[in-house]
């Protein structure tokens, strides 16, 4: 019995109590071992963008080197008339612009009266329808260079308003033109002329000259 018991004492409770030790250390291994996680996959980076291109000159607007382009567009052409046209259609030219000549004042002539009439009143009359004979000479003027003269002859007599032009009609003229004759001589029909006093009636001759002032050659 006394064996018995001392095997159980050398033996069994060594033996117990060592593989009690060795499961308690592997309890606390397994307890305490690291554990590895793995760590989470990187998130995708953002796609870089690429920045915008600078927008490329247009050749086409850039001016040639060495031309400079015109300051404006060049006037339409205008089609030409059809054939055939009458003289209404054709374009004329216009009157020369800058032209330096001017229906100058000049003294008119008395050739008869019979009632009393001043040569400065007459010129004076005249003079108000200046304007009207200028334009009858600019209309001509780019066909007719130089000085030129239309000389008239009218009659001034008492009217109910003053006086009145009656018998009108051309001298001479340089300009061999018949609508500036007619022109000039139609003017004088706007014209306020002074009564004769006392009545009667005066023939006048006035020449109506378009030169530049001041010059007197011919």
């Amino acid at each position: 019995m006394s064996d018995r018991s001392s095997l159980i004492r050398w033996l069994v409770i060594p033996g117990v109590s060592l593989g009690v030790l060795i499961l308690s250390a592997a309890l606390s291994y397994w307890l305490t071992r690291p554990v590895h996680v793995e760590p989470p996959p990187p998130a995708p980076e953002p796609p870089v963008e690429a920045p915008p291109a600078a927008p490329q000159p247009d050749v086409r607007a850039l001016p040639t080197p060495g031309l400079t382009p015109p300051d404006s567009a060049p006037p339409p052409v205008l089609p030409p008339p059809s054939f055939p046209a009458s003289q209404r259609v054709v374009p004329t030219p216009p009157p020369p612009s800058g032209d330096p000549r001017r229906v100058v004042e000049v003294e008119p002539v008395i050739e008869s009266t019979s009632g009393r009439i001043h040569a400065d009143d007459i010129r004076a009359a005249i003079q108000a329808v200046t304007p009207l004979v200028q334009q009858c000479f600019e209309d001509a003027a780019q066909r007719n260079r130089g000085p030129q003269t239309v000389k008239l002859r009218f009659t001034v007599e008492a009217g109910k308003a003053g006086g009145v032009m009656s018998a009108g009609e051309l001298v001479s003229s340089t300009i061999p033109d018949p609508f500036v004759q007619a022109c000039a001589l139609d003017s004088l029909l706007d014209v306020r002329f002074p009564a004769p006093f006392g009545g009667g009636k005066a023939q006048v001759v006035y020449p109506f000259e378009f030169r530049v002032p001041g010059d007197t050659g011919r």
